[in-house]
């Protein structure tokens, strides 16, 4: 919840935007955060796993269903709680159980299939997929982020009628335009007169960033003065990757700012003069590139279904065919010359999000399916 992954963010403003249009929330989880400033005054009950690592990943979060269901019990009668939001989290069974007893209004949401992002981890892989299954086929209606995501829970046999698209969205007053906190990032690390590429994010796999040095050795013969700033990620893997630019003789070229406060990624950000998505999975347009879009700057992304919906090439910013990195860095060294271009880009992009992709403009959408849901058996 109080975190700087993108999941944090979205759950987070997801509840502070409710509360805006009047409803009171009180949020149940497992991991609250350490980010204090970040509460915006949200009534967080955390309800730890288990430490007792030797049950493993698996069981250990198949059996904190119960604690936490123990408490989600007694925050649902002594709150008088009328609905239910629920976030998809792998083996968690918890919104289930509730729906089936206190027949709420329940919406579960849905921003990737769980048991594939996080295979690494996974040891009963086929136990993993049952229960996502079981999650998404019992929910009475689901929310997600992309029409690939929508046809792949239509062929686990979710009746099309109880998927609803809701792209993901951006805090548009957090994220705008602002030069002069990117003059202040730029002085910060020394990025004056450079041509800054940027991401945002964490370090991930599936976010591409083993690309990053291939893009760099592409770009060099043609443009000495970049640099492509790297925003995010825990401590262990950004000591791995900076290790690997310098091996490589990439050090100046590529830079690793390392996990900063949600408050200072929007001046990172007005530091760029291109945003960059290497890559994500197929069925996802990452929240990143609408914080990118909402701050003015253009993007350059891969060609997945999802982001085709949320961007046109040559208007808000430039597709690539996935992994094709010569296209990418094609892409980037054209926009490099052209600073009025890259100038109208951004100001597609932040026009186009912030009619479409709010979070209030969420809200009004969770709100419709709520109050259009059929009363009675909620299960």
């Amino acid at each position: 919840m109080l975190g700087r992954r993108g999941c944090s963010t979205h759950v987070r403003e997801t509840c502070r935007a409710l509360q805006e249009v009047g409803h009171e929330i009180v949020v149940l989880c497992s991991r609250k955060g350490h980010d204090e400033g970040l509460d915006q005054n949200l009534r967080i009950i955390e309800r730890s796993p288990s430490r007792f690592r030797v049950l493993g990943y698996d069981l250990r979060n198949f059996w904190h269903n119960l604690p936490l269901y123990r408490e989600a019990r007694r925050i649902v009668e002594t709150e008088k709680i009328e609905a239910i939001y629920e976030r998809f989290s792998l083996y968690s069974l918890v919104g289930a159980w509730l729906g089936k007893r206190y027949h709420l209004p329940r919406i579960v949401e849905v921003n990737a299939f769980l048991s594939v992002e996080h295979r690494h981890k996974v040891h009963f892989l086929r136990l993993a997929e049952m229960i996502e299954a079981h999650v998404v086929r019992n929910a009475p209606a689901l929310v997600v982020v992309s029409e690939p995501l929508r046809e792949a829970l239509m062929e686990l046999r979710v009746p099309p009628a109880r998927i609803s698209i809701m792209p993901m969205a951006v805090n548009v007053s957090h994220f705008r335009p602002d030069p002069e906190r990117g003059r202040e990032v730029r002085a910060k690390w020394n990025l004056e007169g450079k041509y800054v590429v940027g991401y945002v994010g964490s370090l991930s796999a599936w976010h591409g960033i083993s690309l990053l040095p291939e893009m760099a050795r592409r770009m060099l013969p043609y443009c000495e003065d970049f640099v492509i700033l790297v925003v995010g990620g825990d401590a262990i893997h950004v000591r791995k990757h900076r290790a690997a630019v310098r091996e490589l003789g990439l050090g100046r070229s590529i830079i690793f700012t390392g996990s900063v406060p949600y408050q200072d990624v929007p001046g990172h950000i007005n530091a760029m003069d291109v945003a960059l998505v290497p890559d994500t999975n197929y069925w996802t347009c990452p929240t990143k590139m609408f914080e990118y879009q909402a701050s003015g700057v253009p993007t350059v992304a891969p060609e997945y279904p999802a982001i085709l919906q949320a961007m046109r090439h040559g208007e808000e910013g430039m597709l690539f065919a996935p992994r094709r990195v010569e296209q990418a860095v094609e892409h980037i060294l054209y926009l490099a010359g052209k600073p009025e271009l890259r100038r109208r880009m951004g100001e597609k992009a932040r026009t186009r999000v912030a009619a479409t992709h709010s979070w209030q403009n969420n809200v009004e959408r969770i709100m419709h399916l709520f109050e259009n849901m059929p009363r009675g058996n909620h299960s």
